[in-house]
Protein backbone atom coordinates (compact mmCIF):
# COMPACT_ATOMS: atom_id res chain seq x y z
CA UNK A 1 0.00 0.00 0.00
CA UNK A 2 1.46 3.38 -1.01
CA UNK A 3 1.54 6.38 1.33
CA UNK A 4 -1.51 8.05 -0.24
CA UNK A 5 -3.60 4.86 0.00
CA UNK A 6 -2.53 4.34 3.62
CA UNK A 7 -3.56 7.88 4.53
CA UNK A 8 -6.96 7.45 2.87
CA UNK A 9 -7.52 4.15 4.69
CA UNK A 10 -6.68 5.76 8.02
CA UNK A 11 -9.16 8.58 7.38
CA UNK A 12 -11.96 6.32 6.17
CA UNK A 13 -15.34 6.70 7.85
CA UNK A 14 -17.06 3.69 9.38
CA UNK A 15 -20.43 2.97 10.93
CA UNK A 16 -18.71 1.95 14.20
CA UNK A 17 -16.70 5.16 14.43
CA UNK A 18 -19.75 7.33 13.74
CA UNK A 19 -21.93 5.48 16.28
CA UNK A 20 -19.17 5.67 18.89
CA UNK A 21 -18.80 9.42 18.34
CA UNK A 22 -22.58 9.91 18.55
CA UNK A 23 -22.64 8.02 21.85
CA UNK A 24 -19.79 10.19 23.14
CA UNK A 25 -21.74 13.40 22.52
CA UNK A 26 -24.83 11.82 24.12
CA UNK A 27 -27.46 12.50 21.48
CA UNK A 28 -31.00 12.28 22.81
CA UNK A 29 -31.97 9.57 20.31
CA UNK A 30 -29.33 7.51 18.54
CA UNK A 31 -30.32 7.46 14.85
CA UNK A 32 -30.14 4.56 12.45
CA UNK A 33 -26.70 5.06 10.89
CA UNK A 34 -25.80 4.18 7.30
CA UNK A 35 -22.24 4.76 6.04
CA UNK A 36 -21.17 4.29 2.41
CA UNK A 37 -17.88 4.57 0.56
CA UNK A 38 -19.67 6.17 -2.38
CA UNK A 39 -23.18 7.32 -3.26
CA UNK A 40 -24.63 9.43 -6.02
CA UNK A 41 -26.03 11.65 -3.25
CA UNK A 42 -26.61 11.07 0.46
CA UNK A 43 -29.87 13.01 0.22
CA UNK A 44 -31.06 10.93 -2.70
CA UNK A 45 -30.21 7.67 -0.94
CA UNK A 46 -32.25 8.72 2.08
CA UNK A 47 -35.18 9.87 -0.05
CA UNK A 48 -35.12 6.52 -1.86
CA UNK A 49 -34.90 4.44 1.33
CA UNK A 50 -37.42 5.95 3.73
CA UNK A 51 -39.01 2.50 4.02
CA UNK A 52 -36.08 1.64 6.33
CA UNK A 53 -37.15 4.34 8.78
CA UNK A 54 -38.02 3.03 12.24
CA UNK A 55 -39.07 5.02 15.31
CA UNK A 56 -35.68 6.74 15.36
CA UNK A 57 -34.28 9.14 12.77
CA UNK A 58 -31.99 8.05 9.93
CA UNK A 59 -28.48 9.38 9.37
CA UNK A 60 -26.63 8.68 6.13
CA UNK A 61 -22.97 9.56 5.53
CA UNK A 62 -21.08 9.09 2.26
CA UNK A 63 -17.31 9.20 1.96
CA UNK A 64 -17.76 10.49 -1.59
CA UNK A 65 -20.60 11.45 -3.92
CA UNK A 66 -20.76 11.15 -7.68
CA UNK A 67 -23.73 13.52 -8.06
CA UNK A 68 -23.73 15.63 -4.92
CA UNK A 69 -26.10 18.56 -5.16
CA UNK A 70 -26.70 21.87 -3.49
CA UNK A 71 -29.50 24.38 -3.55
CA UNK A 72 -31.32 25.11 -6.83
CA UNK A 73 -29.87 22.01 -8.48
CA UNK A 74 -26.26 23.16 -8.26
CA UNK A 75 -23.57 20.51 -7.97
CA UNK A 76 -21.64 19.93 -4.76
CA UNK A 77 -18.04 18.81 -5.31
CA UNK A 78 -17.60 15.60 -3.30
CA UNK A 79 -14.09 14.04 -3.39
CA UNK A 80 -13.37 10.93 -1.32
CA UNK A 81 -11.67 10.93 2.07
CA UNK A 82 -11.78 14.70 2.44
CA UNK A 83 -15.08 16.22 3.50
CA UNK A 84 -18.44 15.52 5.13
CA UNK A 85 -21.53 14.62 3.13
CA UNK A 86 -24.31 13.74 5.55
CA UNK A 87 -28.09 13.59 5.40
CA UNK A 88 -30.64 12.92 8.10
CA UNK A 89 -34.39 12.70 8.39
CA UNK A 90 -36.78 14.87 10.37
CA UNK A 91 -40.18 13.31 10.95
CA UNK A 92 -41.82 15.88 13.22
CA UNK A 93 -42.17 19.50 12.17
CA UNK A 94 -44.70 22.20 11.35
CA UNK A 95 -45.44 22.40 7.63
CA UNK A 96 -45.71 26.18 7.84
CA UNK A 97 -42.15 26.41 9.17
CA UNK A 98 -40.33 24.28 6.57
CA UNK A 99 -38.70 27.32 4.95
CA UNK A 100 -36.99 28.20 8.25
CA UNK A 101 -35.38 24.82 8.88
CA UNK A 102 -32.33 25.49 6.69
CA UNK A 103 -31.67 28.56 8.87
CA UNK A 104 -31.92 26.44 12.01
CA UNK A 105 -29.51 23.85 10.59
CA UNK A 106 -27.05 26.58 9.58
CA UNK A 107 -27.10 27.97 13.11
CA UNK A 108 -26.59 24.46 14.50
CA UNK A 109 -23.51 24.09 12.29
CA UNK A 110 -22.08 27.34 13.63
CA UNK A 111 -22.80 26.32 17.22
CA UNK A 112 -21.28 22.86 16.89
CA UNK A 113 -18.16 23.97 15.02
CA UNK A 114 -17.65 26.84 17.47
CA UNK A 115 -17.65 24.32 20.31
CA UNK A 116 -14.93 22.43 18.44
CA UNK A 117 -12.78 25.57 18.43
CA UNK A 118 -13.53 26.99 14.99
CA UNK A 119 -13.58 30.80 14.97
CA UNK A 120 -14.65 33.49 12.49
CA UNK A 121 -17.82 31.66 11.44
CA UNK A 122 -20.71 33.49 9.79
CA UNK A 123 -24.05 32.78 8.12
CA UNK A 124 -25.32 33.81 4.68
CA UNK A 125 -29.06 33.65 4.14
CA UNK A 126 -30.57 31.21 3.57
CA UNK A 127 -28.29 28.17 3.79
CA UNK A 128 -24.55 28.89 3.69
CA UNK A 129 -22.00 28.77 6.49
CA UNK A 130 -18.92 30.92 5.96
CA UNK A 131 -15.43 30.83 7.40
CA UNK A 132 -14.38 34.43 7.15
CA UNK A 133 -15.91 35.47 3.85
CA UNK A 134 -15.51 32.06 2.17
CA UNK A 135 -18.01 29.21 1.87
CA UNK A 136 -17.40 26.41 4.36
CA UNK A 137 -20.69 24.49 4.39
CA UNK A 138 -24.11 24.33 2.81
CA UNK A 139 -27.54 22.95 3.64
CA UNK A 140 -30.10 21.35 1.33
CA UNK A 141 -33.64 20.56 2.53
CA UNK A 142 -35.84 18.17 0.55
CA UNK A 143 -39.19 16.57 1.36
CA UNK A 144 -41.01 13.40 0.41
CA UNK A 145 -44.32 11.80 1.30
CA UNK A 146 -43.95 8.48 3.10
CA UNK A 147 -46.84 6.51 4.61
CA UNK A 148 -49.10 9.58 4.20
CA UNK A 149 -46.63 11.69 6.17
CA UNK A 150 -44.16 14.27 4.93
CA UNK A 151 -40.56 13.48 5.84
CA UNK A 152 -37.81 16.08 5.58
CA UNK A 153 -34.34 15.07 4.46
CA UNK A 154 -31.63 17.49 5.55
CA UNK A 155 -28.39 17.38 3.60
CA UNK A 156 -25.24 18.96 5.03
CA UNK A 157 -21.98 19.37 3.14
CA UNK A 158 -18.91 20.57 5.05
CA UNK A 159 -15.50 21.23 3.52
CA UNK A 160 -12.91 19.62 5.80
CA UNK A 161 -9.73 19.05 3.82
CA UNK A 162 -10.19 20.20 0.23
CA UNK A 163 -7.47 19.66 -2.38
CA UNK A 164 -5.30 22.78 -2.44
CA UNK A 165 -5.40 23.08 -6.24
CA UNK A 166 -9.19 22.77 -6.52
CA UNK A 167 -10.85 25.40 -8.69
CA UNK A 168 -14.62 25.47 -8.19
CA UNK A 169 -17.09 27.53 -10.19
CA UNK A 170 -18.93 29.31 -7.38
CA UNK A 171 -20.12 32.76 -6.45
CA UNK A 172 -18.10 32.39 -3.23
CA UNK A 173 -14.53 31.25 -2.74
CA UNK A 174 -14.27 28.12 -0.59
CA UNK A 175 -12.72 27.49 2.81
CA UNK A 176 -12.25 24.29 4.79
CA UNK A 177 -11.83 23.20 8.40
CA UNK A 178 -8.17 22.30 7.93
CA UNK A 179 -7.60 26.06 7.96
CA UNK A 180 -9.04 26.05 11.49
CA UNK A 181 -6.98 23.10 12.74
CA UNK A 182 -9.39 20.22 12.07
CA UNK A 183 -8.69 17.44 9.56
CA UNK A 184 -10.33 14.59 7.69
CA UNK A 185 -9.30 12.32 10.57
CA UNK A 186 -11.77 14.29 12.76
CA UNK A 187 -14.79 13.66 10.53
CA UNK A 188 -16.55 11.16 12.82
CA UNK A 189 -16.41 13.62 15.72
CA UNK A 190 -17.55 16.49 13.49
CA UNK A 191 -20.53 14.46 12.24
CA UNK A 192 -21.50 13.58 15.80
CA UNK A 193 -21.25 17.15 17.11
CA UNK A 194 -23.15 18.55 14.12
CA UNK A 195 -25.92 15.95 14.33
CA UNK A 196 -26.31 16.42 18.09
CA UNK A 197 -26.58 20.20 17.77
CA UNK A 198 -29.03 19.90 14.87
CA UNK A 199 -31.21 17.53 16.89
CA UNK A 200 -31.27 19.87 19.89
CA UNK A 201 -31.84 23.06 17.92
CA UNK A 202 -34.57 21.56 15.71
CA UNK A 203 -36.31 20.45 18.92
CA UNK A 204 -36.23 24.00 20.26
CA UNK A 205 -37.44 25.31 16.91
CA UNK A 206 -40.38 22.89 16.93
CA UNK A 207 -41.33 24.01 20.40
CA UNK A 208 -40.79 27.77 20.21
CA UNK A 209 -40.52 28.67 16.52
CA UNK A 210 -37.81 30.54 14.67
CA UNK A 211 -38.47 33.74 16.63
CA UNK A 212 -36.65 32.15 19.59
CA UNK A 213 -33.49 31.80 17.44
CA UNK A 214 -33.71 34.90 15.27
CA UNK A 215 -31.42 37.17 17.32
CA UNK A 216 -28.74 34.50 17.61
CA UNK A 217 -28.89 33.83 13.85
CA UNK A 218 -28.61 37.55 13.14
CA UNK A 219 -25.52 37.81 15.39
CA UNK A 220 -23.72 35.66 12.78
CA UNK A 221 -25.29 37.33 9.72
CA UNK A 222 -22.40 38.11 7.35
CA UNK A 223 -24.43 40.61 5.29
CA UNK A 224 -26.26 42.49 8.05
CA UNK A 225 -26.28 46.22 7.31
CA UNK A 226 -24.55 45.80 3.95
CA UNK A 227 -25.76 47.02 0.56
CA UNK A 228 -26.94 43.91 -1.29
CA UNK A 229 -28.54 42.74 -4.50
CA UNK A 230 -31.14 39.98 -4.39
CA UNK A 231 -30.76 38.01 -7.62
CA UNK A 232 -32.89 35.40 -9.33
CA UNK A 233 -31.77 33.80 -12.63
CA UNK A 234 -29.13 36.54 -13.04
CA UNK A 235 -31.74 39.27 -12.69
CA UNK A 236 -31.76 41.74 -9.79
CA UNK A 237 -35.08 41.44 -7.95
CA UNK A 238 -34.30 44.24 -5.54
CA UNK A 239 -31.40 46.11 -4.00
CA UNK A 240 -30.98 47.81 -0.66
CA UNK A 241 -29.62 47.30 2.84
CA UNK A 242 -29.82 43.82 4.34
CA UNK A 243 -31.73 44.29 7.58
CA UNK A 244 -31.87 40.84 9.13
CA UNK A 245 -34.79 38.43 9.32
CA UNK A 246 -38.37 38.46 10.52
CA UNK A 247 -39.73 35.95 13.03
CA UNK A 248 -40.41 33.44 10.25
CA UNK A 249 -36.87 33.56 8.84
CA UNK A 250 -37.74 35.71 5.83
CA UNK A 251 -35.04 38.12 4.68
CA UNK A 252 -35.62 41.85 5.14
CA UNK A 253 -34.11 44.30 2.67
CA UNK A 254 -34.50 48.04 3.25
CA UNK A 255 -35.06 49.68 -0.15
CA UNK A 256 -35.83 53.22 -1.29
CA UNK A 257 -39.55 52.35 -1.32
CA UNK A 258 -39.72 50.48 1.98
CA UNK A 259 -38.76 47.10 3.40
CA UNK A 260 -38.88 44.21 0.94
CA UNK A 261 -39.60 40.77 2.44
CA UNK A 262 -37.84 37.95 0.58
CA UNK A 263 -39.58 34.58 0.90
CA UNK A 264 -37.78 32.36 -1.59
CA UNK A 265 -34.58 30.56 -0.71
CA UNK A 266 -33.85 30.02 -4.42
CA UNK A 267 -32.59 33.57 -4.85
CA UNK A 268 -28.96 34.60 -4.42
CA UNK A 269 -27.85 37.31 -2.02
CA UNK A 270 -24.74 39.26 -2.98
CA UNK A 271 -22.94 42.29 -1.62
CA UNK A 272 -23.75 45.03 -4.09
CA UNK A 273 -20.22 45.68 -5.36
CA UNK A 274 -19.92 41.95 -6.29
CA UNK A 275 -22.76 41.99 -8.81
Amino acid sequence: MDIKSAQQAKRKLSKASIESALTDVAVTRLPQVFVFDELSSSNQWLLDNLQLLSADEMLCIADSQTSGRGRAGRGWHSPAGSNIYMSFSITTFKLAEISSISLVIGLALVRSLSKMGVKDLALKWPNDVLLGSKKLAGVLIEAKKHNEKTILVVGVGINVDMPADLNLQSELAWADLSQAGLSAADRSDIVAHVYSECEQLVGRFMEKGFSSLREEWESYDAFMGKAVNVINNNEVLCEGEESGLDDHGRLLVKTDVGVKVIHSGDVSLRVKHES
